[in-house]
């Protein structure tokens, strides 16, 4: 495999005992460095968790309205940091070899859906039941409130399953080899592994299903958020293709929060050599595609509307984005596809680290500024205006603008994400040695006539 004048990463240069002295490095000098950045992040979530308690909880559940951004925040969540997980997954699946690096920053992100998860449960008594109203779920039982909280129970455990059975072999590396006051728990989670080749080909097939079974629980955990959050609370608005807006838009955020979390650790965690331009660029051609996969969805959706030019369908279409949410739809369309279009198309760009990590942040904020419009759309209407099978908005109501405490719940409890990310990365090294060394004795660069290739083994 020729390089047609590719980057030759150093990576795949290396040996295995040099891929241990960076993992011992950073478990040696990890937690100096983030203990500023985790006390920050732990301190937002502190303030962020006591607005929530001063503001939404103190008005009460019945007024949906003050729980905008209570939802804002999960919804954001749930379409960045619980979508980086199924990246993983994909490109495990795949069995690419440029993704060893790859797979623990998305994977490290599954840590974080305990918040989401408690977010979750403190927005549920908002919901009203679905006894004559609009719902997916036909009248079952206690629906939406247990089903609901079942699926985000096993998309939880799942990914914390996930995280945990994936780092295990790094897990037993700080067990032998970290600082004693990481070893406490590390101990605990790696007992029992000692490496075998019985064990290692457990690993492979477990990993890979419990990915695959987190996929498959995400998927249909965003599609009954889309309806449940979305959906169900604006009248009139009949859709079938917003569900899978919703999702595939939030691979996109999952994509883009990867690629942040790469430059970071290129940038200040010295892990340069193992995150190169092969995995940038790999991953900024998948934003590019998802971009356009945003506005396929998109589009889909927003025809049938145009073209039905009911009273109905031009309300909404006024609602959510010509007129209440003008200006948050239009930047949410800039920032989610027509940017990344217009930036990534370039090769030299899609293929530079900068350029992918600009766009990168992008997608993310053009993402929060979508689920915070969905959200102030469906929170602004009142349990009366969805009664008797609404089938369209009585009126319009005004775009909700937010306060300081939404500001600061908002901030806080994406800040409550990232701090477990950051106590996280205190006990699971980079690079993920295990994948790392794996890719090492599948690839080796060597010289052929004037150029160098890149000669890849098949495991199987």
């Amino acid at each position: 495999m020729a390089t047609h004048g590719h980057e030759l990463q150093r990576t795949w240069e290396l040996s295995p005992a040099d891929v241990f002295s960076a993992a011992q490095r950073w478990m040696r000098d990890t937690a100096r460095t983030i203990r500023r950045p985790l006390i920050v992040t732990a301190a937002l979530f502190a303030i962020g968790s006591v607005a929530i308690l001063a503001f939404p909880l103190r008005q009460g559940f019945a007024d949906r309205q003050a729980w905008t951004y209570v939802a804002a925040a999960f919804l954001f969540l749930m379409s960045t940091a619980a979508a980086a997980p199924a990246l993983s997954t994909a490109l495990r699946v795949a069995r690419s070899h440029w993704r060893r690096p790859v797979n623990r920053v998305a994977e490290i992100w599954a840590v974080t859906l305990i918040v989401p998860f408690v977010l979750y449960l403190l927005l549920l008594p908002t919901f009203p039941g679905t006894e004559d109203r609009l719902s997916i779920w036909f009248g079952w039982p206690l629906s939406p409130w247990l089903w609901g909280a079942l699926l985000m129970l096993a998309l939880t455990g799942a990914g914390y399953l996930f995280a945990w059975f994936s780092g295990l072999p790094d897990l037993a590396v700080v067990r032998d080899h970290g600082a004693p006051a990481q070893r406490r728990l590390v101990a605990w989670l790696s007992r029992g592994w000692i490496g075998s080749h019985h064990q290692w080909r457990i690993y492979e097939k477990v990993v890979n299903n419990i990915g695959v079974l987190y996929v498959l629980i995400y998927v249909a955990a965003m599609t009954v958020l889309s309806t449940d959050f979305i959906i169900s609370l604006i009248p009139g608005y009949f859709t079938a293709v917003f569900p899978a807006y919703f999702t595939i838009t939030s691979f996109q955020a999952g994509i883009a929060l990867t690629i942040v979390t790469m430059a970071v650790l290129r940038r200040w965690g010295n892990q340069a050599d193992f995150f190169g331009r092969e995995q940038f660029w790999a991953l900024g051609k998948m934003l590019l595609a998802f971009s356009l996969l945003w506005f396929y969805f998109w589009w889909s959706e927003f025809i049938i509307f145009w073209y039905g030019r009911t009273p109905r369908e031009v309300d909404i279409l006024r609602f959510l984005m010509f007129e209440t949410y003008l200006w948050p739809f239009v930047l949410s369309f800039a920032m989610n596809f027509a940017l990344p279009l217009l930036i990534l198309m370039w090769n030299p760009i899609r293929r530079s680290i900068t350029g992918s990590t600009v766009v990168a942040i992008i997608v993310l904020v053009g993402n929060l500024i979508d689920r915070v419009r969905l959200a102030s759309a469906a929170f602004s209407q009142p349990d009366k205006a969805l009664l008797g099978h609404a089938h369209a908005l009585k009126e319009i109501p005004p775009a909700y603008i937010p306060g300081i405490s939404d500001v600061l719940i908002l901030v806080g409890m994406v800040a409550g994400a990232l701090a477990l990310v950051l106590w996280t990365v205190r006990l699971l090294p980079f690079p993920a040695v295990a994948e790392i060394v794996g890719g090492l004795r599948l690839r080796v660069h060597q010289p052929f006539q004037h150029t160098r290739v890149i000669v890849i083994g098949k495991p199987e």
